[in-house]
Order: structure tokens, then C-alpha cells, then sequence
């Protein structure tokens, strides 16, 4: 992880998000020495329900075995 003064940081901020993005490595950003912000790469979080209506169960999936089933299962 690097350390850029805010000064710096300032002057070439286009150049440092494009570093950051090709890296994969976060940078500090510091006022007056002292850790203030830092930026770091996107990295999306996965919709919940992107994958609703993909798995489905036959309407019996949660019947209870037969006999037989039971048998042939050990249950």
C-alpha cells in the first residue's frame, strides 16, 4: 500500500485512480502526515437474488420417503 500526500494526490489524481485500477492495490492518501483517506480498487458486491427462479424443486422433493426409499437409503 502506498502513502501520497494530498498535495500530490491533488495533482495527479486522473494518474493515481488509473494506477490503483490497473494495480489492484489500495493507496493512502495523508494530510499533514497523518493517514486520511484511502482509495482502492471497485470491487462490485453480488445482487441478492440474482439467481432467483434458477434452481427449482419438484412439488415432492420434501415428502417423506417410502418405505422402499427408506430401505434403499439406509433411513
Amino acid at each position: 500500500m502506498s502513502y501520497v500526500p494530498i498535495s500530490e494526490a491533488k495533482a495527479k489524481l486522473a494518474a493515481l485512480v488509473r494506477e490503483v485500477a490497473a494495480s489492484g492495490e489500495a493507496c493512502v492518501i495523508s494530510v499533514n502526515g497523518q493517514p486520511l483517506v484511502e482509495i482502492r480498487p471497485y470491487n462490485p458486491q453480488p445482487k441478492p437474488g440474482r439467481l432467483a427462479g434458477a434452481i427449482s424443486f419438484d412439488d415432492d422433493a420434501f415428502d417423506p420417503l417410502s418405505p422402499e426409499d427408506a430401505d434403499t437409503w439406509g433411513v
